[in-house]
Order: C-alpha cells, then sequence, then structure tokens
C-alpha cells in the first residue's frame, strides 16, 4: 500500500459514521485488493493490467486543456459537476475549444473512491462482441453517474444499488463488477498514478484545476477566464 493510499485510508477510519456507512459494500468486495497479503502470491496468475489511459473529453488537439484533479466521493468536486459541468460541457467541450482531462483523486470514503474508479477503467477496457472497447464513454458512464448521485447516496446510505446500475448501464454484469473491485492489480495501478500525479503536481486538495499547466481557482469564472486568455 502506497503512502498515499494509506493516509486516505487512515482518514477515512477517522470519518464520521455516516461516511463509514455508505463504504459498508466496497469494502466488503474490496478488502482483498487492499489488504490481502496472501493475494501478492496469487499476482502472477492474473492479467496484467496495461498501462491507465488518461480519461478525456473534447477535442484532441484543442489549443486549451483543462485538468481537474478530482474526487467522485468530494462533496465540493459533485457541486461543481451539478452546477457548472452543463454550461463548460456545452461552451467549451462540445464546440472543441477544450481538451478536458479528468485525473482521479480518493478522498472519504476513500475505498468508494477507488471502487468507482475500478469500475470505470474495467468498463473502458471491456470489448463489445465487435471487438471494440467501451473506452471513455464507459468510464465516464460511471464517473458521472456516480457525481450525479452522489448526494442520494450521502443521503440515504445506499451504495450497491448504484454501483449496480452504473456498472450495468457501462456494459459490465454484476460478475465481471464483483471482479474487478477485487482486482488488485487494477488497485495499485491507480493508486500509484494517483500518487505520481498529485505529487508531481503539487496537489493537496479536491477539486484543483490546472489550465494548459497552469493552476487556477476552481470557481468556474476563473477557469473560463484562463481558457479566454490562452492566445
Amino acid at each position: 500500500m502506497t503512502a498515499t493510499v494509506r493516509r486516505l485510508y487512515d482518514r477515512a477510519r477517522r470519518a464520521p459514521f455516516w461516511q463509514q456507512a455508505v463504504a459498508v459494500f466496497l469494502l466488503a468486495v474490496l478488502t482483498t485488493a487492499l489488504f490481502s497479503v496472501a493475494a501478492d502470491a496469487q499476482s502472477a496468475s492474473k492479467a496484467k493490467i496495461a498501462p491507465l489511459k488518461e480519461m478525456t473529453k473534447g477535442a484532441t488537439h484543442a489549443r486549451v486543456t483543462v485538468v481537474e484533479y478530482g474526487s467522485v466521493t468530494c462533496t465540493h468536486c459533485a457541486h461543481w459537476y451539478t452546477t457548472n459541468w452543463p454550461k463548460f460541457e456545452r461552451d467549451y467541450i462540445k464546440t472543441g475549444k477544450v481538451k478536458y482531462v479528468y485525473r482521479e483523486v480518493a478522498t472519504n470514503p476513500a475505498q468508494m473512491a477507488f471502487g468507482v474508479y475500478m469500475l470505470g477503467h474495467c468498463a473502458a477496457d471491456k470489448p463489445n462482441w465487435l471487438g471494440q472497447k467501451g473506452g471513455t464513454k464507459a468510464y465516464f458512464t460511471v464517473i458521472d453517474g456516480f457525481f450525479a448521485a452522489q448526494s442520494k447516496i450521502y443521503e440515504t446510505g445506499e451504495a450497491e444499488p448504484v454501483f449496480r446500475s452504473l456498472a450495468a448501464k457501462a456494459g459490465l454484469n454484476q460478475s465481471e463488477a464483483d471482479t474487478c473491485l477485487k482486482n488488485e492489480d487494477l488497485f495499485k495501478a491507480i493508486s500509484a498514478r494517483m500518487e505520481t500525479n498529485m505529487t508531481r503536481d503539487g496537489v493537496e486538495s479536491t477539486p484543483t484545476f490546472f489550465v494548459n499547466g497552469k493552476r487556477v481557482e476552481s470557481d468556474y469564472a476563473a477557469i473560463e477566464a484562463a481558457i479566454k486568455a490562452v492566445k
């Protein structure tokens, strides 16, 4: 377990009861991935995880790249998504002006955040009957869907139905989703990339935004101003 992941887990253990309650389902299925020493001996028999692709939306060669470090379990991130994403997508993503990059962070409950990311990557890598992988569309089906459902999950404490629904919408059946959430190699790949990215860019909170490599405030006006300032 990396130092960053260990700190996230320690904070999750000290979280209020309501945050612990919504993580019960994922604690059950992620126990092997997070804490099993015996699983290391079996790792050689598991399929190797391909290098994780950066998940993006918008025109690949846009003049402006907006990077968001966000956590699906962060309430501020969910608020930004529900409040600002529709107009951001309409004005900048669909018009081809901006390439949007989502970089994963796991905040309390960290187990839940990792579970969402793992399902997203499994859905992205699953091929259909034509051999075509789900790709970023399948990934963001999970990520966007969880952001949209976050407040309801926190109100009810019922995470499992949302996970099952999002997995199905992204193309994973129940067995595939359960297997995905127990994949230790995938968990390690996500946590390692997370720590590398956050350390390199000095990210300590979510959401954190960069416009063409420059950090900006997370309010919509500041992000928009930075986009318009690009010559």
